[in-house]
């Protein structure tokens, strides 16, 4: 739990300009190396995901893709605008652990959860979530701090609880005469999960609600658990959908999410999972790499409507920030008479 403050602080230090007290080691060469490592470590992710995307992107079916996207048509905008469902549940998640005098109206909330998800696309995860603390006023900052480790360890409890209950359905879909226990073992698994992580996140915060801790909970678990359905429409719109293929991707994108962490966007890995998926999905190569280049088209924008989402926080926040300033300014001194 240190750990994880500690390393929220720094983020948020970082956003702020100002730099985050560097790791003391006795050996100056100890520095060297860990700094090295740090700076090295992104763009080493960055090329495998760039290698990946280039075999992705060899052995296209350029033509083939082509008429899949033609088929979709104006379905592409239900596509673009399937993630608002995801996005304001797990938005719901996080606003709900903020104390209610910080907590921002629904509109702003939005905002910088998006801002904040943005910048996890690009920063290994992690860059965003120094957004929703440094949005929040300077003097809840420790409120924002706690909010933002309790809502990413809530999100990991749903995560676990999700790929159980996926990988539950599915099994019962194999075995349906064992349909009944293994979706009874997949729900008493996720929220065995659930209540270990929660209990454990409980115990070692001294503020908080255990409402708001279980409402996160079930905000991550619904808005993960959504990729299904978002699978399923991208599928209908091919003309190709089943609920297993839906469940099926869900889960290997969801797998491959988190492998993949840190590289920037998950670059390649979201389409070598989805392409490698095709045989057990019982659906064409052809339709997946359709579906993986849908999906990354629709990332793109997204990441760019965050970043825009995110200059007009800034730009908003700036008469703020010069507003108390302006007030403390001493006054001219009056002539006694």
């Amino acid at each position: 739990m240190l750990l994880l403050e500690a390393r929220v602080r720094a983020w948020a230090a970082t956003l702020l300009g100002a730099a985050p007290p560097a790791p003391f080691t006795v050996s100056r060469s100890g520095n060297s190396v860990r700094a090295w490592a740090r700076r090295a470590a992104p763009v080493a992710a960055s090329l495998v995901g760039l290698w990946l995307c280039v075999r992705f992107v060899g052995a296209l079916d350029w033509r083939a893709a082509a008429r899949d996207i033609r088929h979709v048509g104006v379905g592409a905008g239900l596509l673009i605008l399937a993630p608002v469902v995801g996005n304001f549940v797990h938005m719901l998640g996080w606003r709900a652990l903020l104390p209610s005098p910080v907590r921002p109206r629904l509109g702003r909330a939005l905002a910088i959860f998006l801002a904040a998800q943005a910048g996890n696309e690009v920063g290994l995860g992690v860059l965003g979530e120094s957004i929703k603390v440094s949005e929040l006023p300077s003097e809840h900052r420790s409120a924002a701090l706690r909010a933002v480790l309790l809502d990413n360890l809530s999100a990991l409890a749903a995560l676990f609880a999700v790929v159980l209950s996926i990988a539950a359905f599915l099994g019962s879909v194999a075995a349906p005469h064992a349909s009944q226990r293994l979706v009874l073992i997949g729900s008493l698994s996720a929220l065995g999960v659930a209540i270990v992580i929660s209990v454990a996140v409980w115990a070692q915060s001294s503020h908080g609600s255990a409402r708001g801790l279980l409402f996160a909970f079930v905000a991550h678990y619904v808005g993960k658990l959504w990729i299904v359905a978002e699978f399923a429409l991208v599928l209908a719109l091919l003309g190709t959908v089943t609920l297993r293929s839906s469940a099926l991707l869900g889960l290997v994108s969801t797998l491959a999410s988190a492998a993949g962490a840190a590289i920037p966007g998950q670059l390649g890995v979201l389409e070598a999972a989805l392409k490698g998926s095709a045989s057990s999905c019982g659906l064409a190569a052809c339709t997946l790499v359709s579906v993986a280049l849908l999906r990354r088209a629709r990332s793109v924008l997204w990441v760019a409507l965050g970043a825009l989402l995110f200059w007009q926080l800034r730009s908003r926040r700036a008469p703020e920030q010069a507003a108390p300033h302006s007030d403390r300014e001493p006054a001219a001194p009056s002539l006694a008479k």
